[in-house]
């Protein structure tokens, strides 16, 4: 088995390196490389040990150019709808055509950063390797926490263009080039991981009252 995965991450890797445009593959085939030749030399009961750095190696894999741009358009689409819609509940002149948003005198554009892609990947290595590292043995918890990642990172982004569509109209839109531009995509991610960890220890609180009620609830045994 050793061999077989060693053998296939090579040829995975030279059928890509041949071709152009396949960074994918070429990336994803040091993974079954790493395997095969923990496996030829220190056989199964290392690999379980290794099972988990192994797999994470997977988000260092890039993603394919047409499973991005078929995720970010809807993202930037529902992100635009959002905002458009809570500015205009709030008696903003705003509209929205696609992914422009026409406030005032000013149009803004959405562009792919503001879909949130790249922080649902980032997001999504963090939330596995807290809930590996820390909830191991709440498989439940894990999975809601796990769960959760793609709610929370839409809403961290809906805060930056909601933010950024402010900016524009009180300040212009110059001020959303250069470094207010990159402080609120840093700020994105710091709300998104504040978030993932408000709901783990929501996640806690639930679980606890649900053990202290089931504690409760048992009936008493006789000694």
């Amino acid at each position: 088995m050793g061999w077989l995965a060693l053998l296939g991450g090579l040829v995975i890797l030279y059928l890509a390196r041949i071709q152009q445009g396949l960074v994918t593959f070429e990336t994803f085939s040091l993974i079954p490389v790493i395997v095969g030749c923990v496996l030829i030399s220190a056989g199964w009961p290392a690999l379980r040990v290794l099972a988990f750095p192994i797999g994470f190696l997977i988000f260092a894999v890039p993603m394919p150019d047409w499973l991005v741009d078929a995720a970010t358009v809807p993202l930037k689409v529902f992100i635009s709808n959002v905002v458009t819609n809570v500015l205009y509940a709030a008696g903003f002149p705003v509209a929205q055509n696609g992914v422009m948003i026409m406030i005032g005198t000013y149009q803004l554009l959405v562009k792919d950063a503001c879909s949130g892609m790249n922080s649902i990947f980032a997001l999504s290595a963090i939330g596995v390797f807290y809930a590996y590292a820390f909830r191991w043995h709440e498989k439940i918890r894990s999975f809601f926490l796990l769960a959760a990642i793609i709610p929370i990172t839409i809403i961290a982004n809906f805060c930056r263009v909601f933010a950024l569509v402010l900016i524009a109209y009180y300040l212009g839109p110059d001020m959303l080039d250069g470094i207010l531009h990159d402080l609120t995509g840093i700020g994105l991610f710091v709300v998104a991981v504040v978030l993932l960890f408000l709901f783990d220890t929501f996640l806690g609180l639930c679980f606890a009252l649900v053990r202290r009620f089931r504690n409760r609830a048992a009936p008493a045994v006789p000694v």
